[in-house]
C-alpha cells in the first residue's frame, strides 16, 4: 500500500481594512483645486520643476515648494499599462473589461499623473498621445473628482 492520498482545504479570507490618512496640507490644497475643476502642482522656488500632485520638496535640489500653480487640463500620456483584474478587499477579481492607467504629464508640469485613461480602445492608447481631464460633474474636493483622461 502506497501513502494515504492527503486533503488539503485552502481557505479564500477577504481582508477588509479601513484606514484614515491624513493627507497634509498640500494634498488638501490639490484637492480644494478639485473643486473648482483645477489641477494644482507645487512650483520650486530653485529649479522651476512644477510637481503634480504636489509636494514640500523638489525632488531635483531639495528646496521647499511652497508656491502653488495650476497646470493645464491637457498632456500628453508618457507611458500606459492595460489592466485585466481588480483588487478589492484583498481579492483579486477579473475586471469588467480591460482598463488602461497611464502617466499623464500636464502641460506647465515637469512630473507626470498617475490616471486612468478612458474614451477609446486599450489596443488604440499609445504613448505620447494628447489627452485631456475629464471631471465628474459635480466635484466635491475627492480623488475621484478627476474621472479620468481621454484623447484630445
Amino acid at each position: 500500500m502506497g501513502a494515504p492520498e492527503e486533503t488539503y482545504f485552502t481557505p479564500v479570507v477577504p481582508m477588509d481594512f479601513t484606514y484614515n490618512y491624513r493627507v497634509g496640507p498640500y494634498i488638501t490644497r490639490y484637492l480644494d483645486g478639485f473643486k473648482d475643476k483645477k489641477i494644482l502642482g507645487s512650483r520650486c522656488p530653485g529649479c522651476g520643476l512644477v510637481a503634480v500632485p504636489p509636494r514640500k520638496y523638489c525632488g531635483v535640489c531639495n528646496k521647499v515648494m511652497e508656491e502653488m500653480v495650476e497646470v493645464g487640463q491637457e498632456g500628453t500620456l508618457e507611458n500606459f499599462t492595460v489592466g485585466h483584474v481588480t483588487i478589492e478587499k484583498g481579492r483579486l477579481a477579473p475586471a469588467e473589461a480591460p482598463y488602461v492607467l497611464g502617466l499623464v504629464k500636464l502641460e506647465e508640469a515637469t512630473s507626470a499623473l498617475l490616471a486612468r485613461v478612458g474614451g477609446i480602445a486599450p489596443s488604440e492608447v499609445r504613448t505620447g498621445m494628447k489627452v485631456k481631464a475629464v471631471w465628474k460633474d459635480e466635484a466635491a474636493g475627492d480623488y475621484d473628482d478627476l474621472d479620468h483622461f481621454e484623447p484630445v
